[in-house]
């Protein structure tokens, strides 16, 4: 059997998938969400694109996939993926019948110094240690302005590929990579997590300097994207919505006069995060952090910017609330709702988080219910979706996210 029979039956069924009526349900449900539009219901997101994969091997059985190629290997995967939570998991991601690509760039030149990690040598499971460029002193002269380029041959022969491989009856999209939207979390992957922080103290004019560097990078990466047109957008096959949006965003609307103009930096979402700076108090988180990230979201002027933190971010929502073009805030386990909602109120959408090790490790249906209550009291006056994610084990048990997913939509619908 060729890779495109295997993959044929699998594209049919996604394609039944997405005709569902539920599937236009959801489409206006989270586009209505991400809008600040009244809800009948709070949205239910499990990020199951993150679960590792060997885990699916509960789902799927072994061997997992069946192609040959490589990127038929990856189609399967993916589509057997959706395929699977559609079918088995009542939450709120949409089956879009479309594939996604990701653009080949070619970098003419780099930061000018090697970040890595190496090994202990114990193999794969193993630990590593990053070596940081910047370990023994600032050496600004090595640093350089990233340059890139589109390789649009190879990227177009890439979608010719797809396309052919699913015989054309999936819409292909392309994801244009980006810099980084995290440009704390460079820098202490240039300079090391442990010293930044001292130097904040002993160096602080460093510290600048090398926050806008990368912010610098970034803003002229992103403007050098939108000239030549590699904006993050893809347009739904209706013309409405957008396909391309972070984890857990799922689905937002088109703006009015996109099919009228050029695609901008305001159209596409992007997903800003600091988590290395999770040991910063709000003072110096304001100084050294959020005011790089602010030039990096002005030109999302319309509302497209969605800030993640997994550490608990509640002496800073304060300032976080003051980012341009935040849309999507972020509420992990260790996160209070309540300081969130007392930030932001209902000017956000507010990403609600339960705690996945206790989810899928001990947790009883009754204690989900109760956990998913709490979350929801806590931001009853702001505008909340619910999610579980960071699923690093579904502790051999599969079962344990249609559970999760059923107690949501209990708790969600009042």
């Amino acid at each position: 059997m060729t890779d495109v029979e295997i993959l044929r039956p699998l594209v049919d069924r996604v394609l039944e998938l997405s005709q569902r009526p539920c599937e236009a349900e959801k489409k206006e449900l989270w586009a209505r969400h991400n809008a600040l539009l009244p809800t009948e219901r709070i949205p239910v997101c499990e990020t199951y694109e993150g679960i590792p994969g060997e885990h699916w091997k509960y789902m799927f059985g072994e061997p997992m996939t069946q192609c040959r190629d490589g990127l038929a290997r990856d189609i399967e995967f993916d589509l057997k993926r959706r395929i699977w939570m559609a079918e088995n998991v009542p939450e709120d991601h949409i089956v879009w019948p479309a594939l996604r690509v990701t653009a080949v760039i070619n970098e003419i030149r780099g930061w000018g110094v090697e970040i890595g990690r190496e090994s202990t040598g114990r193999g794969a499971y193993g630990s590593y240690r990053m070596v940081y460029p910047f370990r023994d002193g600032y050496d600004f002269k090595r640093l350089t302005t990233p340059i890139r380029e589109l390789d649009k041959a190879a990227t177009e022969e890439l979608v010719e590929r797809t396309s052919e491989l699913v015989e054309g009856r999936l819409m292909t999209f392309v994801r244009y990579p980006t810099l980084t939207y995290a440009p704390y979390d460079f820098a202490a992957y240039i300079r090391g997590m442990d010293t930044l922080m001292y130097d904040m103290i002993d160096q602080p004019q460093n510290v600048h300097r090398l926050m806008k560097t990368i912010t610098d990078a970034v803003v002229a990466d992103d403007q050098w994207r939108e000239q030549i047109g590699a904006i993050n957008v893809a347009p739904s096959p209706d013309g409405r919505y957008n396909m391309i949006v972070p984890w857990r965003a799922n689905c937002v609307y088109l703006e009015d006069d996109f099919f009228d103009r050029k695609p901008r930096l305001s159209d596409e979402w992007i997903y800003v995060s600091a988590q290395i700076s999770a040991g910063l108090g709000p003072k110096r988180y304001e100084e050294f952090v959020h005011r790089y990230d602010v030039p990096i979201c002005v030109p999302r002027n319309r509302g497209t910017v969605y800030y993640h933190g997994c550490e608990c971010l509640d002496e800073k929502y304060e300032i976080l609330a003051t980012l341009p073009g935040l849309r999507r805030l972020h509420v992990s386990p260790w996160s209070s709702g309540r300081r969130a909602v007392a930030a932001v109120g209902d000017r956000m959408a507010l990403e609600v988080h339960c705690h996945p090790g206790k989810v899928l490790l001990s947790f009883t249906p009754e204690q989900m219910r109760a956990e998913l209550r709490e979350r929801v009291a806590e931001c009853q006056d702001g505008r909340l979706d619910l999610n579980l994610s960071d699923i690093h084990s579904i502790n051999g048990n599969p079962e344990t996210l249609r559970i999760w997913a059923e107690m949501a939509q209990e708790v969600g619908r009042g």
